[in-house]
């Protein structure tokens, strides 16, 4: 196989040194390429690619020490351990003596991350390329044993390649006291010149301070305990970088920036061509979308007696799936997910109404064909039928679905997955081709729930948009059964997934085109719901504001600070009214029926149409605002201006009014508020304090914008002499305003300076 590393497209590539695909990560690939449900030969040319690229980006193996931290991001379910897999691999080939994996806070992740460590590197085979250490102490005896291993890895580098003697890989739990048995252990290894690679699985989560948000406040310096061990860690380690993965980033990316763990650059891991993730789920139509209503979720006010009605449909629509990978001898799994609280008392109960349900349908299923009961049953069936039929054309025939349910029941497994006595500790998924999961906690973050097409979920949402995100276990490589799939959610779940992947395409988007630059220098504003918080309060580590962005005008109120500003700004208006008009012509804007002006004692408004949106972005860019309420709401309305430029149909334009033609002639000195802030920006009455626009001689300015379509309002103020406004500007203030449709508006996150 000839793997060519490819240049990654958007932003400037600017890796610190190229690494090389060699014969470990040759045999890695072609390992991987024969096992079931493999990524064919081009997806992973372009995996080793964006592997390249990742370690590219990392400390040198040539160097004889330092430390950096990187940020690699991808979708939920995505692959993301297939990167760190692979980049784990190149380390190999390219001279790093050790590779330490931070596998998660659980357990069962962790020993999911180190079952597929342990294939896809080969380490079930006698002979390998790797000495593996599980959870390091020094009581042990694991200090001597690594430092043999490195003895004879730093022995045979720089030979021929493939020659070298094998690294260390290291798996320990994400958790204060195995970290710290870990840098014990380390302490007692000679690492000089001992390139490492340290990664992180679930980045966001425990790894960062939690104390953060507290220091921030108070400016003190605390320290969470696992954090503190990270950084015990890092601190006996003279050469390593510090990859932190994850698919909900907001966390990693408002720490602060003197914090060791803020990551000096941000890669992204592409999804494969077979992924279904929130914009197959949560797009416009949502037609995998399926509402529970609120009178179907038992609470105490609202108790339950029997199964409720959207979970025997989601069960259907499973045992339909399931029947079809049976009679078609599908490969791999088919199951099905229960996600009702993070408490397990409720899990109990959702067993026990599935496995109910079940019973009484393999009874029905034996009754004669003519029977009511199993009439009925077959009524019930064949409307979730025709519903799966809608997406999956496919689908074998209803009859031959039917008789196949009997082997199905008898080859499904109802399991609760928890941390109760009688819950599931690890699912064996060989064990049954059927499963249906019932759990918490340990079905939310890193959990990979095999083959899965149906999830019942009726949990709140998360107020914290990371959190939400990871609940996405129904994401995944399932493009050829995705017409199978759906997922049961209440209505303001469904809302928060659809605002969330939003989001989460801006914040890919805009670190795709800041790729190659420090990390450090990108501003952290991104779209937000207001419904969610980026992340958990206590591990943010910068100032960062919510701003709520509604359809109507964002009016700056202290464009006078600063008189240099003022003069700036004042150029930039003139500079920006006279291109426009000689590019896109200027006309009355009384033109308009429905900008009504009869006055005569005042110079006209000045409309210009369809000015290209990234004309108007660079206006607001250039513009200088020393107000920071000011500059948040420019800012937010610019990151609503950029999403709508980037999804709109056809070019984005914005309409501009030249209020009063930007002269001064005959204005009326302002004043300002208590506060400081403009008085009353907008002229003239509106149209809805009146009767009829027929009884207005000016319809105002605040009625001056096009619908559907951004409006930008440019004008000169003149300001009494009495107000706090440097007399050398008072006489010719430039002032702008921005009015938003609906669809354009977009709540957003603003880091301030």
């Amino acid at each position: 196989m000839n793997i060519v590393i490819e240049r990654l497209s958007g932003g400037t590539l600017d890796t610190r040194w190229t690494p090389v695909v060699g014969p470990f990560t040759k045999e890695f690939v072609e390992r991987k390429l024969k096992q079931r449900s493999a990524p064919d030969a081009d997806a992973m040319d372009r995996v080793v690619t964006e592997a390249a690229t990742i370690l590219g980006r990392c400390v040198p193996p040539s160097e004889s020490a330092g430390q950096d931290a990187g940020l690699i991001v991808g979708y939920v379910q995505s692959g993301k351990t297939l990167s760190f897999t692979t980049v784990t691999a190149l380390a190999r080939d390219n001279g790093y003596g050790a590779v330490i994996l931070l596998a998660g806070t659980a357990v069962a992740l962790k020993g999911q991350s180190e079952d597929r460590l342990t294939i896809d590197l080969g380490m079930s085979e006698i002979q390998h390329d790797w000495r593996k250490f599980e959870n390091p102490e020094v009581k042990a005896g694991h200090a001597a044993d690594i430092e043999k291993v490195l003895r004879a890895w730093s022995g045979s580098r720089g030979g021929a390649p493939g020659t070298a003697k094998r690294s260390v890989l290291i798996t320990v739990l994400k958790h204060h006291q195995r970290l710290k048995n870990l840098r014990d252990t380390l302490e007692r290894v000679d690492l000089t010149n001992v390139p490492v690679l340290i990664i992180d699985d679930e980045s966001d989560q425990a790894g960062l301070n939690a104390k953060a948000g507290k220091n921030l406040r108070t400016g003190s310096n605390e320290l969470s305990s696992t954090y503190r061990r990270i950084l015990e860690l890092k601190a006996v380690i003279p050469h390593h970088t510090y990859l932190q993965y994850t698919a909900t980033p907001q966390a990693n990316l408002l720490i602060a920036v003197a914090d060791v763990l803020s990551p000096s650059f941000a890669e992204l891991v592409s999804p494969g061509g077979g992924y279904v993730g929130g914009s197959d789920f949560f797009s416009e139509d949502k037609p995998l979308c399926f509402k529970i209503p609120p009178q179907q979720v038992p609470t105490v006010q609202n108790p339950l007696t029997g199964a409720p009605q959207t979970l025997q449909q989601a069960l259907q629509l499973f045992i339909l799936g399931a029947a079809h990978h049976s009679v078609t001898r599908g490969k791999g799994n088919r199951s099905m997910m229960v996600h009702p609280s993070q408490r397990t008392a409720p899990h109990t109960d959702y067993k026990e109404w599935l496995d109910g349900l079940l019973d009484h349908w393999r009874d029905f299923l034996e009754q004669p064909k003519g029977s009511a009961v199993r009439k009925e049953l077959e009524r019930s069936l064949r409307e979730n039928y025709d519903e799966l039929l809608r997406t999956f054309p496919t689908l074998e025939p209803f009859d031959t679905l039917v008789d196949a349910l009997p082997e199905v029941f008898s080859e499904l497994k109802v399991v609760k997955v928890n941390s109760n006595a009688d819950g599931q500790k690890a699912v064996k998924w060989n064990d049954w081709p059927y499963w249906i999961l019932v759990g918490g906690q340990k079905l939310d973050r890193g959990f990979t729930v095999e083959g899965l097409t149906i999830s019942y979920m009726p949990r709140t949402a998360s107020s914290n948009a990371d959190t939400l995100q990871q609940r996405a276990r129904f994401f995944g490589y399932k493009k050829s059964y995705e017409g199978l799939c759906r997922v049961f959610l209440l209505d303001d779940v469904i809302d928060a997934f659809e605002s969330y992947v939003e989001s989460e395409e801006f914040v890919r988007g805009a670190l795709s085109e800041h790729r190659g630059k420090p990390l450090q220098e990108w501003k952290r504003d991104f779209i937000l719901n207001r419904a969610l918080n980026p992340t958990r309060k206590a591990v943010i580590g910068r100032r960062i504001v919510q701003v709520e962005m509604d359809e109507g005008w964002v009016v700056p109120g202290s464009l006078y600070f600063d008189a240099e500003a003022v003069r700036h700004n004042r150029q930039l208006v003139e500079r920006k009214a006279v291109a426009w008009k000689q590019a896109y012509g200027a006309v009355d804007a009384a033109q308009r029926p429905e900008f009504k002006d009869l006055r005569r004692d005042s110079p006209r408004n000045v409309l210009v149409e369809g000015v290209p949106i990234d004309e108007v972005l660079d206006f607001l860019l250039d513009a200088r605002i020393r107000s920071l309420d000011d500059s948040t709401d420019v800012a937010a309305a610019a990151i609503s201006l950029v999403k709508h430029r980037d999804e709109a149909e056809e070019p984005a334009l914005v309409d501009v009014i030249l209020v009063g033609n930007l002269s001064t002639a005959g204005l009326t000195g302002r004043s300002l508020t208590a506060d400081g802030k403009i008085n009353n920006l907008f002229v003239g009455e509106s149209p809805k304090s009146a009767a009829s626009i027929d009884q207005l001689n000016y319809v105002g300015d605040r009625a001056l914008f096009t619908p559907g379509r951004v409006t930008l309002h440019l004008r000169y103020l003149v300001f009494k002499p009495d107000t706090r406004i440097d007399a050398s500007i008072a006489d010719c203030v430039p002032w702008f305003s921005i009015h938003l449709p609906e669809p354009v508006a977009k709540d957003c996150v603003i880091e301030e300076f």
